[in-house]
């Protein structure tokens, strides 16, 4: 696990993916925010992917368990 980045003035902070909570708003590094609404195998072995399936949208954003990811609120 990494140890989380201070919060910014806006609350944001970076978390390690295996970290993230059904609930979590997230950002992805193109700058769409999302609410994880579901956590899910990736297709390739090792990943995961966070998905928001809501009325507003559909996204979802695959990632390596270690990686870093913006992380704007809990759920």
């Amino acid at each position: 696990m990494t140890a989380p980045t201070p919060a910014d003035a806006a609350g944001e902070r970076t978390i390690a993916a295996a970290e993230v909570q059904i609930g979590d708003r997230l950002r992805s590094r193109d700058g769409t925010e999302m609410t994880v609404t579901r956590i899910e195998p990736f297709i390739f072995p090792g990943m995961i992917a966070f998905v928001e399936d809501s009325d507003t949208q559909w996204f979802k954003l695959p990632a390596q368990p270690d990686a870093e990811v913006t992380l704007l609120a809990r759920g």
